[in-house]
C-alpha cells in the first residue's frame, strides 16, 4: 500500500515539472500530421531526487500517451483513496 502510495505520488509530482521534448531531427522541421502523432512523441521529464538526498534526480522517457495515461490512473487511484467506502463519486451509496 505505502508502495501504490508513493508511485502515485511521484507520478502527480513528476506531472508537475515542465516537460522536455526530445524530437527526432529529421522530423524537426515538419509539422505534425495528425493528434495521434503528437501522442506518439517521446517526452522526457525530470524525476525528483530520492527523498534524504542531495543527489539529483533523473529523467524518465515516455510517450505522451503514457504520461497521459500514468496521470489518468494516479488520478484514479487518488479518488478510490478519498472515497469511503460504499459511496460512489456522485456521492449515493446506491442503495
Amino acid at each position: 500500500m505505502r508502495v501504490q502510495v508513493l508511485v502515485a505520488a511521484i507520478v502527480l509530482a513528476a506531472a508537475s515539472f515542465p516537460a522536455c521534448a526530445y524530437s527526432d531531427p529529421a522530423q524537426s522541421g515538419n509539422p505534425p500530421e495528425s493528434a495521434d502523432s503528437d501522442l506518439d512523441q517521446v517526452v522526457c521529464r525530470l524525476t525528483p531526487p530520492p527523498t534524504g538526498t542531495r543527489l539529483g534526480g533523473g529523467h524518465e522517457c515516455h510517450t505522451q500517451r503514457e504520461w497521459d495515461a500514468r496521470q489518468k490512473e494516479a488520478q484514479k487511484e487518488l479518488m478510490e483513496r478519498q472515497m469511503p467506502a460504499g459511496l460512489s463519486a456522485s456521492g449515493s451509496s446506491g442503495k
